[in-house]
């Protein structure tokens, strides 16, 4: 893509979460008289590319405010996630940040994997006169109405079920916990680390909650009626499940599914995902080759927020850190996506719309 652009409303940061879709999207990018990569051979260069604007993006509202972004790739692998790749997955987020900078982008979201490397610490980029966003407050909103909406079609009243949060210290785990945690029965909090979860359990105890929580996930998961799975490892192990239980997984990548085959009876959807009922244009237009969906026009909700952010002209670092996320920001920014004709994605998962 032509780095010499105008100025820009946006850039979402991102990275491809299976070999299959990369293959496709490299193929595609290529000129059609060049031979068809296979994936042994993307593998061996992928993770060399340095990061850059892939395609340009443009939105509109109903309101009539149309804006335009761009969609830069890290080139992060989707199989280098674990903790022995920080330290090059890092950086090449900050090189994304470095090029979305360079086209001038006014907001930038970092989106699925990246916005958990830096955690919010924008603090290298304070002079770049750029707003930066995780995008975790409108991820949150979405994963949130849509237990929500799934309780009710499935005739369950929250304030009498048992709610696990998979993935419960990280900033959307945190966040949905603290926005439960007067309305359920009881929260099941479950994480990595030992220390973090204790100190964080503790918190909401001495705040008169009812908590139980563990870093073994089977010691909590037949209770709950409902799991919400906001984890990014992909080494997730679950069996014992309540039989009808609900569940949204909202992790990046998608983590549970494929371990739930003989549990027939739960209710399983991907959350944390918005449709933009005005759809959106992509230049060049790849989406045959990435788009895998089974409905028009969805979105995650991180690389939504800063749509919102853009239409509403919101200049200043919104989803940033870990545990600032409140009630009210995320109702103000539900508030802002049904403004602008984003709606709660519809229910589905691998096998289609539910």
């Amino acid at each position: 893509m032509d780095s010499q652009t105008t100025s820009l409303d946006f850039a979402v940061i991102g990275h491809q979460d299976n070999w299959p879709n990369i293959q496709s999207f490299i193929n595609a990018m290529r000129t059609t008289d060049l031979e068809e990569l296979s994936i042994e051979k993307i593998k061996g260069i992928y993770g060399y590319i340095p990061p850059r604007g892939i395609f340009k993006m443009r939105v509109k509202s109903p309101t009539g405010k149309e804006i335009n972004g761009v969609y830069i790739e890290t080139f992060i692998e989707p199989d280098q996630l674990e903790a022995q790749h920080l330290r090059s997955n890092i950086q090449k987020v900050k090189n994304a940040i470095e090029a979305a900078h360079t086209l001038k982008a006014k907001m930038v979201i970092l989106g699925g994997f990246t916005s958990i490397l830096l955690e919010g610490n924008f603090k290298d980029f304070e002079s770049y006169n750029m707003v930066l966003t995780t995008g975790n407050t409108l991820t949150t909103s979405y994963v949130l109405k849509g237990v929500e909406k799934a309780a009710k079609e499935h005739q369950l009243v929250l304030n009498e079920c048992k709610v696990l949060i998979i993935g419960a210290t990280g900033d959307i785990g945190m966040a949905c916990s603290n926005y439960l945690k007067g309305t359920v029965k009881q929260l099941l909090l479950c994480a990595r680390n030992r220390i973090r979860l204790e100190n964080y359990a503790d918190q909401l105890k001495r705040e008169g909650y009812d908590i139980k929580y563990s870093i073994d996930l089977d010691d909590l998961a037949a209770e709950a009626d409902i799991i919400i799975s906001v984890a990014s490892s992909q080494g997730i192990k679950i069996s014992n499940l309540k039989k009808a239980a609900i569940i949204c997984d909202a992790g990046y990548p998608k983590n549970l599914e494929d371990k739930l085959e003989q549990h027939t009876d739960v209710f399983l959807f991907h959350g944390g995902m918005g449709q933009l009922t005005n759809g959106y244009t992509f230049i060049p237009d790849y989406t045959a080759h990435f788009y895998y969906y089974p409905a028009p026009f969805l979105g995650h909700g991180c690389i939504i927020e800063v749509i919102l952010m853009a239409f509403e002209g919101i200049m200043e670092n919104y989803s940033t850190g870990r545990g600032n996320i409140t009630k009210e920001k995320i109702d103000k920014m539900y508030h802002w996506s049904r403004k602008h004709g984003i709606e709660l994605a519809p229910f589905y998962n691998s096998k289609g719309l539910l």
